[in-house]
């Protein structure tokens, strides 16, 4: 017998084996797909809530200043003379009230 000859057709553990390696191979394959899928879903969701966020802190510091801009001195009582048509009164009509606090 020649050295061909003495060879012989892979038994069955052997197409076993590379039908478990196959299929592990198409497993993780498509494991890859799939991260890869939820990592850009995730990554979506992520810029645009920091778009929101951006947002928010645009709208924040606009309201900051005009907090600022209306507690500002003066100011309040411009408003109040201007258009609500209030005026300091006079000390004579000036009541004080003392709290427990104050004794």
């Amino acid at each position: 017998m020649t050295e061909d000859t003495k060879r012989q057709a892979p038994g069955k553990g052997a197409w076993m084996c590379l039908v478990a390696l196959l299929a592990g191979l198409a497993g993780t394959g498509l494991g890859i797909v799939h991260t890869t899928f939820v990592s850009r879903q995730l990554l979506n969701a992520r810029q645009g809530l920091e778009q929101q966020r951006n947002q928010l802190q645009v709208e924040w510091g606009r309201l900051l200043l005009e907090q600022s801009s209306l507690v500002a001195q003066g100011k309040v009582e411009d408003v109040a003379r201007s258009q609500l048509d209030m005026d300091v009164p006079d000390l004579e009509k000036t009541i004080v009230l003392k709290s427990d606090r104050d004794r």
